[in-house]
């Protein structure tokens, strides 16, 4: 029986909706007065940008072993897959520009 749970579509949607609500709830921690965009540029201008990025992937660590654990291999695919795309965002920014 396959399960609409199993693709990597919706691994790839998870995985980066995932880190998008960690920096949401980091927002909501250190910026609740002030712009989103205040909270980028504070980040940048204290160059820990890319490591508050690398750190909002977390969240997909847990997806891929909550979704590997019920034999949901495509969706896991998926969600590392997303989790590739944010490490090369962040290499681009950290090295390249």
């Amino acid at each position: 029986m396959k399960s609409n749970y199993n693709s990597i579509k919706l691994g790839l949607l998870l995985g980066i909706i995932a880190p998008m609500l960690a920096m949401l709830i980091l927002y909501f921690i250190m910026f609740n007065g002030n712009s989103f965009q205040e909270l980028i540029n504070t980040l940048v201008s204290k160059r820990v940008f890319t490591k508050i990025i690398s750190l909002c992937v977390i969240p997909n660590l847990a997806l891929f072993f909550l979704f590997l654990n019920r034999y949901y291999y495509s969706t896991a695919r998926g969600i590392l897959m997303s989790t590739f795309i944010f490490a090369l965002f962040v290499f681009i920014t950290k090295f390249v520009l």
